[in-house]
């Protein structure tokens, strides 16, 4: 009987625990107590399934705010199984050809709550440039690509992902202020591109792009960094433009390999 029992609870833990990762769908980011309530169980219990799913990579915590999002290894399961329309096998060729046109590094980017996470990067051949990012993690409305991403969401889809009030900023032309954002991010959504002039490091500056699914969904982006003195407007401009192509470029092949 003690057996049976403890084969019970060992179940009914791991049912909450994916319970709680399918509770992600609808909630870019949870709180313990939300958990709890979501699930129907003493927050105590959802704080030892979270401490278990954060040694794992499955959820990952914001140190400032203690909320907990998907992890990089819910998205490395979720990317696998996407298998023929794989963001990264279908962007890599692309990537490589828009780094040899223009001479910079370019990354591939997602969103993940209120950060982006780098899934791929590769680095331009100039001497002094931007080192590959792959697997850093950034608050998305300090970067090129997380602003790009966030203008594709509607209000509220971003009220959840961004929250009330300030901002934190990484330097000090990071943009903080929601409304200096919200005016920010309608222009990028008119104008197809975002910038980020040293919002994120002091001395990089960058160009972004949307790129979408079948569907016409934003999915990912792809960002152009450069050390800042060598984007100026008339770089911004062409580097936008051979982006866009390649975004364009990848959503076909996305599109084919969807149908």
């Amino acid at each position: 009987m003690e057996v049976t029992n403890r084969r019970s609870r060992t179940v009914a833990s791991v049912d909450s625990a994916l319970r709680l990762l399918g509770s992600f769908g609808d909630h870019p980011t949870l709180s313990v107590k939300e958990g709890a309530e979501l699930l129907g169980v003493s927050p105590s219990t959802v704080h030892r399934l979270l401490v278990t799913l954060l040694a794992r990579g499955f959820v990952s915590q914001d140190p400032a705010t203690r909320r907990y999002r998907p992890g990089p290894a819910l998205l490395d399961i979720a990317l696998g199984a996407l298998k023929g329309i794989d963001v990264r096998r279908a962007a890599r060729p692309h990537l490589e050809r828009l780094t040899a046109e223009v001479r910079e590094t370019v990354n591939l980017i997602v969103l993940d709550g209120p950060l982006i996470r780098f899934i791929d990067s590769i680095e331009g051949p100039e001497a002094v440039r931007v080192s590959a990012r792959t697997g850093t993690v950034l608050p998305a409305h300090c970067t090129a690509g997380g602003k790009v991403l966030l203008a594709a969401l509607d209000r509220r889809h971003l009220q959840d992902v961004l929250g009330g009030g300030s901002l934190p900023g990484l330097t000090d032309r990071s943009t903080t202020d929601r409304t200096t954002l919200d005016e920010e991010l309608a222009e990028i959504a008119r104008n197809g591109y975002a910038t980020s002039f040293e919002q994120s490091t002091v001395g990089l500056s960058a160009v972004a792009v949307p790129i979408t699914d079948a569907r016409g969904h934003v999915v990912a982006a792809i960002g152009v960094s450069a050390p800042a003195a060598r984007l100026d407007s008339r770089r911004v401009a062409e580097i936008a433009t051979a982006a866009t192509a390649a975004a364009e470029a990848i959503a076909a092949d996305l599109h084919g390999s969807s149908g």
